[in-house]
């Protein structure tokens, strides 16, 4: 595959799969980082999070994968979508099928199941594949290296609708600069921008 010297999360007017899985868990997040261009405040849990993330091993789940090529940190960019993305590692199995792999340091839902950030992000990179391979992608696989989990998801095209419907919508608050005022359902305590979103700050003139 073709490497770049510019970065996916660097290309100009287009859309990255991380702002569009940070849309699916919390639509304010993209006004912050597309049109105000702040940054998440960085917590020390963060830090550590990251540094494990950079250090990203599939060799737990090696046995049951069985691939015939693992690729790493893939760039894909589609000039159709606008939408540019890096996903973890992708494997190519025996049989021709390509699969989206993401390491997360972090927990799954308390059920056991994918988050749905993840899940959209997921769905989001099953588009690059699909257009850059000429494929269908049908699964993806998500390793929760906190909880040592790993969990396989079927990726329908109700899921990738639902990726390119969010991809709209992120496209839009960029163009509109139009803060989405979204209320959150959950804790947002861990969250890097939630002094952002406190009562006043966006009503201030210099944000108007």
């Amino acid at each position: 595959m073709k490497r770049r010297s510019t970065s996916s999360e660097e290309e100009p007017g287009y859309i990255t799969v991380v702002d569009v899985r940070d849309y699916a868990y919390c639509p304010n997040i993209v006004y912050f980082t597309k049109v105000l261009h702040i940054k998440e405040r960085v917590t020390e849990a963060m830090e550590y999070g990251k540094e494990q993330h950079e250090k990203p091993s599939l060799a737990p789940i090696m046995p049951r994968l069985k691939p015939a090529k693992i690729m790493e940190a893939v760039e894909l960019r589609s000039n159709k979508l606008k939408l540019v993305g890096k996903v973890d590692y992708v494997i190519l199995t025996r049989h021709g099928e390509y699969i989206p792999v993401e390491v997360k340091w972090s927990d799954p839902e308390v059920r056991g199941g994918p988050k749905r950030h993840h899940k959209i992000q997921l769905a989001a990179y099953a588009l690059l594949l699909e257009e850059h391979f000429k494929t269908t992608v049908k699964r993806a696989l998500i390793y929760y290296s906190r909880a040592h989990r790993l969990i396989e998801l079927p990726l329908s095209n109700a899921d990738k609708r639902e990726a390119k419907e969010i991809l709209g919508k992120v496209q839009k608050i960029v163009e509109s600069e139009t803060f989405p005022k979204a209320r959150r359902k959950g804790n947002c305590n861990t969250c890097g921008y939630r002094s952002f979103c406190q009562e006043g700050f966006m009503e201030s003139s210099l944000y108007k």
